[in-house]
Order: structure tokens, then C-alpha cells, then sequence
């Protein structure tokens, strides 16, 4: 996957270990002051989200896919594979590599409770950044194995395997299993009220993980947040990789809302 031309890798230190990231090159010039994308994907799978990634790179501004818990290739893991612990990690992350720019922080499937967790991290330490949860998972019904294996067949009727790479699966293992646990312990509906940054909640149409009534739990629970929107697009779970200009035209409206938001 980062031998892919237009993917390089870069490990950045964070907290001792090396955090492997991938970077879609730009056909353009893109400022230090310009706004930078960073996305954490669902269970630590970094491989669906490179066509967002890019689609957001030729909308103009930088992006990154964070390989976290790393997943995506065979290099010792930064954290464990836990969204709190992911979410520290990124915050460490953007600290280490975006201090002095906007940054959007878009996390998708569990890493949109990551994502949160990231964003209340860097609460008080800067302004200038954004939170884009994409299909955010385990709405309070759906907490529980049996409700959930229940939606799981109509959450992804948009999806196929192409979206899937074996080799990220199989160094996952037992660990997106605990990723799994660990996001169904997450009550982001309370987290999220110690949110100050601007908050873009969204998902795609057919996606039973993300029911409209939790998109609104969510943004009504960010009582604290700059701002608020709510986008419903195309697609079904992983519309990252079937749909991602909508989702890069959703990011631009988050990165202003970063470069706004002082």
C-alpha cells in the first residue's frame, strides 16, 4: 500500500515510539499556514481510506491517514489497540506535526470515538482545529453483541471486499477485536458535551451503525462546541472508499471551520 506512487510513509516519534502515517503527495504547492487533514480510520484499517485521502489532497489542502494502532504494516505498534490510547496517540501526533496550522481531525468508525478523544486532548492547548466524526459507531442500542450483529448485514450493503485489505487484517488479529470492546464501553454522547472545537457529524444513507436519531444525539450533546453540523451523504458504512468527494467536500467546509475558529 505505501508503495502506491502517490503514498509515501513517514514515522514521526510520539512518546518514545514511532507513529507510521501515510501522506498523499499533492500536485500543488501547499502552504505550512494551510489547513492539514488527518484521518484516523476504522479498527486501525488504513487501506479504505486512501481515496478520501486523495480526494481531499486534490481539493488542496494536506492530508494524512494515521496508522494507528498499526495495523498497516509488520513495525511495532505506537499503542495499544484501544481508542482512548489511539486518541492520545494522534494528539501527540498533531502536537508533534501540526502545532502552528489548522488541522481537521476526521476520524471514521471507531476512530471517530479516537477522533473525540484526540479533540478533547488538544482542548485548551490550541484553537484553529476541527472534528469530523464519519459514521460514528455503537449508538447506545447498539452496545450490546446481539443488536449489533443485528444492523451489521444492512450496515454495509453499499460495501465489498475491494475495500478490504487481507494483509492489515491479518496484523490485526485479536487486537481489532479489543478495538471492538473498546469502542463499545465509549459513551461519546458524554464526552463529547467537553467539546469546544467546531463538530461535523456524518454518515452514509444506508448506514444501519449510524442511525440519523444518533447523529442528532451527538451534535445536541455538543453543547459546548464552536459549531455544529450534520451531513447525511452517499453510501453505506465505509463511504470513505465508495464515496469520497462527498466526504472531501465536507472536509473543505471543516477546514474552514478550523481556520475560523481562533
Amino acid at each position: 500500500m505505501a508503495g502506491a506512487g502517490d503514498v509515501r510513509e513517514r514515522l514521526t516519534p510520539v512518546g518514545g515510539r514511532a507513529v507510521r502515517s501515510l501522506r498523499v503527495s499533492s500536485a500543488g504547492s501547499v502552504g505550512a499556514a494551510d489547513p492539514l487533514v488527518v484521518i484516523l480510520p476504522g479498527l486501525g484499517l488504513p487501506f479504505y481510506t486512501l481515496p478520501t485521502a486523495r480526494s481531499i489532497v486534490q481539493r488542496g489542502l494536506d492530508c494524512e491517514v494515521l496508522d494507528l494502532p498499526g495495523f498497516g504494516s509488520a513495525r511495532p505498534r505506537p499503542t495499544r489497540p484501544n481508542i482512548h490510547a489511539i486518541g492520545l496517540a494522534a494528539a501527540g501526533w498533531v502536537r508533534a506535526q501540526a502545532s502552528d496550522r489548522p488541522v481537521v481531525v476526521l476520524g471514521h468508525s471507531t476512530g471517530s470515538q479516537a477522533a473525540l478523544t484526540a479533540a478533547l486532548a488538544l482542548a485548551g492547548e490550541r484553537s484553529s482545529y476541527a472534528l469530523v466524526m464519519a459514521g460514528p459507531t455503537f449508538a447506545p442500542t447498539q452496545r450490546r453483541l446481539v443488536p449489533l450483529a443485528a444492523v451489521t448485514p444492512f450496515a454495509y450493503r453499499d460495501d465489498g471486499p475491494r475495500e478490504v485489505d487481507p494483509v492489515e487484517i491479518r496484523n490485526g488479529r485479536m487486537g481489532i477485536v479489543e478495538m471492538l470492546h473498546s469502542g463499545m464501553r465509549d459513551a461519546p454522547e458524554q464526552r463529547i458535551a467537553g467539546l469546544t472545537a467546531p463538530l461535523t457529524v456524518t454518515s452514509g444513507f444506508h448506514d444501519s451503525y449510524t442511525p440519523t436519531a444518533w447523529l442528532d444525539t451527538l451534535t445536541t450533546s455538543a453543547v459546548a462546541a464552536a459549531s455544529t453540523r450534520t451531513s447525511l451523504l452517499g453510501g453505506s458504512h465505509n463511504n470513505l472508499f465508495t464515496h469520497p468527494d462527498e466526504l472531501a467536500d465536507l472536509v473543505v467546509l471543516a477546514a474552514a471551520d478550523a481556520v475560523a475558529w481562533r
